[in-house]
């Protein structure tokens, strides 16, 4: 598939929502985010997984430092996410029926190292946050439904107010008029003190993948993203028959060309699909005519493709100096007037601004 001009933005855009007010006055934030579009079928879906608002809160110092962690508990934490964190970046683009399994899996293998390095009082406040960071479809995923024993009619309505409501405000009095008083505690419970979502930073991978099986360089000696570590790193993949491809490129180079080489490396990985774009020859003449000077890598076998588990051609991401994937977009970047130059190019600069 060449053309994807919509952004996947459920891990890194996060837009932050109060969505309810719960017996004690406290508020119940939702964190939620835009989401790709999908069948009628996949309506009732979390989106992102709940796997995934799992493993973005766990690796955050902002909630280590909420739930107190010591250095030990962090390494330990940090190390349960190790276990998952790739394995999930690959299954990102997968609609989340199709992986439900793998996703439960790799659930399970993180809440059995977080289980054995919180306490259950850490824990339990670990699992309000979660439930706040869910948002408004928690109020009906199964796990929630069965801890506040909603009725069929109850449901419906909940899923009523969630289709009305979507990406907005909900109504407070709304939800609580679904609930008896004892519901109502029990959500109090589940959600805990209000925590300020916004302090979550926003993490696609721990580590990007390491580029891997590179056939041959153009404009630049061997590199790797351990080396490049400390910079801002753009990474695009691209294959020079694609259209699409063609024409975010002189963004890329407007990019190289802006930012300093000392705070920003950009590298464009062309994965090819054609047998044209499999021959090199063909790819440094195209590299020269189309006056691209940053560094090319020729992932001739997809090698690079499949280690990051990406599906489209054109698609760029942007990692951050700590050699975390932080942001990304699919298609092209000023598709129909979308400005996602604008948006990229001041994501590059908010990541150069982090020390």
């Amino acid at each position: 598939m060449r053309l994807t001009p919509s952004i996947h933005s459920w891990l890194h855009r996060f837009l932050l929502v109060v969505a309810a007010a719960v017996a004690v006055g406290a508020s119940m934030p939702a964190l939620s985010a835009a989401e790709p579009e999908k069948p009628a079928s996949e309506a009732d879906v979390e989106i992102p997984a709940p796997v995934y608002v799992n493993l973005m809160l766990a690796r955050d110092p902002a909630v280590h430092a909420e739930l107190g962690l010591d250095a030990r508990e962090v390494a330990a934490v940090e190390q349960a996410i190790a276990k998952v964190d790739a394995p999930l970046w690959r299954l990102r683009d997968v609609p989340v029926p199709r992986c439900a399994d793998q996703l439960a899996e790799h659930l399970a293998t993180l809440r059995q190292g977080l289980d054995a390095t919180l306490s259950p009082e850490q824990m339990q406040r670990f699992e309000q946050l979660v439930i706040q960071a869910r948002g408004a479809k928690a109020l009906v995923a199964p796990d929630v439904r069965e801890r506040l024993s909603l009725s069929a009619d109850q449901q419906a309505q909940f899923k009523q107010l969630v289709a009305e409501n979507e990406g907005g405000t909900l109504d407070a009095q709304k939800i609580m008029a679904v609930l008896s008083p004892q519901q109502q505690a029990e959500l109090a419970s589940l959600f805990g003190k209000r925590f300020d979502l916004a302090q979550v930073t926003y993490v696609g991978c721990g580590e990007a993948p390491e580029l891997r099986n590179v056939q041959s360089w153009i404009n630049s000696d061997p590199l790797s993203l351990e080396k490049l570590r400390g910079k801002v790193v753009v990474v695009h993949f691209w294959a020079f028959g694609c259209i699409n491809c063609i024409r975010n490129l002189p963004h890329y180079q407007a990019w190289h060309e802006k930012f300093p080489e000392s705070e920003v490396a950009i590298i464009g990985l062309h994965t090819p699909e054609t047998s044209a774009e499999r021959d090199l020859n063909n790819l440094r003449a195209n590299v020269k005519q189309r006056e691209i000077e940053y560094p090319v890598a020729f992932d001739a076998e997809a090698a690079n493709w499949q280690a990051w588990g990406n599906n489209f051609w054109p698609a760029v991401y942007l990692i951050d100096r700590e050699g975390r994937v932080r942001y990304w977009w699919y298609g092209e970047l000023n598709w129909e007037g979308a400005r996602g130059e604008e948006t990229m190019r001041k994501r590059i600069e908010q990541l150069m601004a982090e020390k």
